[in-house]
């Protein structure tokens, strides 16, 4: 910095701290280099001797400035909209600080102004300007915010700028809670869908979901429509209980939860064995009916036949037993257990067919003890035989074996007596019948 002291008087000097070298001279002016400024307020004083009284002097006011080191904007939080927010910037290494002006801006907007006109401290300093609470709009999303930092030192000195690096204003929109879609009970070690939903979200690709079911955090896949975006994943429970299932949805720092209880079941198929399946008549049949592995509380068995029920109870097993009769040939019986679960019935059912076996039988229905034919009408022999396995029956007339259920011409040579035997392999039965020519 070059000081010129001019005076109409001699001996010309310049009385200071700093070190100087001249720098140029005249009949009533002497120019001074001021070669290293160390201190941030020296007050050099120019003098002058006139003849011989005492010496004149001048102070000289002096400014010495830095232009600001760096001027960093603080980082923007992500904003709900309707909340309040601020902005921070700081300006590093600057003097003097009373010719500072920071200014914030969004886009061409100007948020906040600050200046520093009643600081007194001359040295170089930072400064961290702070603006008033903002409302976020929706609108705001993307803005570009600003700071600038003025030091102004005209007219004397220059006029010096700095921006900080823009920083882009991101708003979000929460406005509804997360809803969770899912059945409210599922089979133990079987896959159930579960969705996390929620509309109305603003930038919705932003959303961040987790699903937890029973401490588990699950896999989920993000589906996006317009506004609303949901998670999508399946859930398996290898332990029977009341679980929760719950959703965390984020947005910026907005986080919401939603949350649901779900019954895990226990419903192991049951087991139905009939000890002999396979058995003459008059045989002791147990039908056997047990459901193995852990099930749930509240589970009733049942063993049943296609008309009604013969036996309940809730323990792991039901025995029903029977004497085997002919008519229970062929008789299905079923192991059923239930569960109520959520207000509605859970069933699971095994059935088994009970085979009697019995000799043949024959009655007037199955075989007439009489016939009336008209001679030369078509007829057809019928006899037949209950009994189980079904039994081959053979009809005789004069040891001449006679063709059963095909239809014939009758003529006179039918008519007479004849003999019928129906027989299995457990046991045989024997009716004769006349047939008659009218």
């Amino acid at each position: 910095m070059v000081l010129n002291c001019s005076s109409n008087c001699v001996n010309i000097g310049l009385e200071t701290s700093l070190q100087t070298v001249a720098a140029g001279t005249g009949p009533t002016w002497k120019a001074f280099n001021l070669t290293s400024v160390t201190e941030w307020e020296p007050k050099p004083l120019c003098f002058a001797t006139c003849g011989g009284t005492e010496p004149k002097y001048q102070r000289i006011t002096t400014t010495v400035y830095r232009a600001p080191e760096r001027v960093v904007l603080d980082p923007l939080p992500e904003v709900e909209v309707g909340k309040e927010y601020n902005v921070t910037c700081r300006v590093f290494n600057v003097a003097p600080i009373r010719n500072l002006t920071v200014t914030l801006y969004q886009g061409e907007r100007r948020l906040y102004v600050e200046t520093f006109e009643d600081h007194r401290n001359p040295e170089a300093g930072s400064v961290v300007v702070t603006s008033n609470s903002i409302t976020a709009q929706q609108n705001d999303h993307g803005e570009e915010v600003t700071c600038r930092a003025v030091l102004d030192l005209r007219p004397e000195g220059p006029f010096l700028e700095m921006d900080s690096l823009s920083k882009s204003l991101e708003t979000v929109v929460f406005p509804m809670d997360p809803y969770l879609q899912t059945l409210g009970s599922v089979e133990i070690n079987t896959s159930m869908p579960v969705e996390c939903e929620v509309s109305g979200l603003f930038p919705v690709q932003k959303a961040a979901f987790q699903l937890f079911f029973a401490g588990e955090r699950l896999n989920s896949s993000n589906h996006i429509s317009g506004h609303k975006v949901s998670a999508q994943a399946q859930v398996t429970s290898i332990s029977a209980g009341e679980h929760q299932l719950i959703c965390i949805v984020s947005l910026g720092p907005v986080t919401k939860t939603a949350e649901s209880t779900v019954n895990v079941y226990s419903l192991p198929k049951p087991t139905l064995h009939i000890d002999h399946p396979q058995i003459p008549v008059n045989t002791n049949v147990s039908v056997m009916c047990r459901s193995d592995g852990s099930k749930s509380p509240g589970v009733v068995m049942r063993i049943s036949d296609t008309k009604e029920i013969l036996l309940s109870g809730d323990g792991p097993s039901l025995q029903y037993s029977l004497t085997a009769q002919e008519e229970d040939n062929g008789r299905q019986f079923m192991c059923k257990v239930e569960l109520k679960v959520d207000g509605h019935s859970v069933v699971k059912e095994t059935a088994a067919n009970l085979t009697v076996f019995y000799a043949p039988q024959m009655s007037d229905s199955s075989c007439p003890d009489k016939l009336t034919w008209k001679d030369g009408s078509e007829e057809t022999f019928i006899c037949s035989a209950s009994g189980n396995p079904p039994p081959t029956v053979e009809c005789r007339k004069d040891e001449v074996s006679y063709n059963i259920g095909i239809q014939q011409q009758v003529t006179k040579e039918h008519g007479g007596i004849y003999h019928c035997n129906a027989t299995n392999a457990y046991g045989f039965d024997l009716t004769s019948l006349t047939s008659l020519e009218s």
